[in-house]
């Protein structure tokens, strides 16, 4: 992972290039390469392994992010902003990039978990990897937040368990739930109406059905006019799903209660009234016989 390919040619050209084609490098490559060897201070770095259980994506690339920055802006490196030297024209610039590179993926490497690991192992350079990283913890966030959310606020002090171990497990709770990023307030709304269908039997699908699909949605803040190529999902999306599902319910209302109303009418129409036994009775309905 991140060896320099001898062969290939250069997938991006460097902003010093050789007009002539001919092999020959500059001068100034050998004195003054356009990229400069770096050797990353790790130490700077101090935060758990990223992990897809601990949901620790935003406080882990934040740190990553400033600790690479800190290493002569090798932050550049995630986003491609440093561009790939043409391997002919500055060879020492080109050899300085692929090191460059492998260090960050090795640095990388080594502040991921396990499962982490697997999915950044094909990838052959710090912006590929980075973008696996981000895409694999995008998707997580809201719907993992509301039951971070609803386990945090159903935790009660008790007699039962010290009180030390109760405020420790909501620190816990409330770190993985900061970590996930503060929601903005369509988020939050979206997190609330989410959590609020909890409980009730006839919302239940409808529920899942929206946990789903926001979990599958770049998000409620999505611009699409900017970004129509992302799919935005927010609380009005859940709120027309609110009204399919009261639909439901009030169509299921109507037919229990002429459910209802037919069993009371064959209920009258089956009715026999009392009736006097005594054949001589003038008037027999109504009561009986002394």
């Amino acid at each position: 992972m991140g060896d320099t390919p001898e062969s290939s040619p250069a997938k991006k050209t460097g902003q010093l290039s050789n007009p002539l084609n001919t092999g020959i490098p500059f001068n100034s490559d050998t004195t003054r390469p356009s990229v400069s060897a770096i050797s990353l201070n790790t130490t700077l770095f101090k935060h758990d392994a990223l992990s897809k259980d601990a949901h620790n994506w935003t406080t882990w690339s934040r740190q990553f992010i400033q600790c690479l920055r800190m290493n002569q802006g090798a932050d550049a490196y995630l986003t491609g902003k440093v561009p790939q030297p043409n391997c002919f024209a500055e060879p020492r610039a080109y050899s300085n990039w692929w090191a460059n590179n492998g260090s960050i993926l090795g640095f990388m490497g080594l502040t991921i978990s396990e499962s982490e690991q697997e999915i950044i192992d094909d990838a052959t350079t710090a912006e590929d990897a980075w973008t696996k990283l981000k895409d694999r913890h995008s998707q997580e966030g809201p719907v993992k937040q509301v039951q971070l959310i609803r386990d945090a606020l159903a935790i009660r002090y008790s007699t039962s368990e010290k009180f030390a171990s109760t405020s420790s497990k909501l620190t816990t709770l409330n770190k993985r739930i900061w970590a996930m990023g503060a929601p903005s307030p369509e988020l939050f709304l979206c997190i609330l109406m989410i959590n609020s269908m909890s409980g009730l039997p006839e919302l239940c699908s409808t529920r899942e059905n929206v946990a789903q699909a926001l979990a599958a949605s770049d998000g409620p803040d999505i611009d699409p006019d900017k970004e129509p190529l992302r799919r935005r999902y927010d609380s009005t999306d859940i709120k027309r799903a609110l009204d399919t599902a009261q639909g439901l319910v009030d169509s299921e209302s109507r037919v229990d209660d002429i459910a209802l109303s037919s069993t009371h009418s064959n209920s009258r129409s089956k009715f026999s009234p009392i009736r006097c036994d005594n054949k001589s009775c003038p008037r027999p309905i109504g009561h009986l016989s002394q």
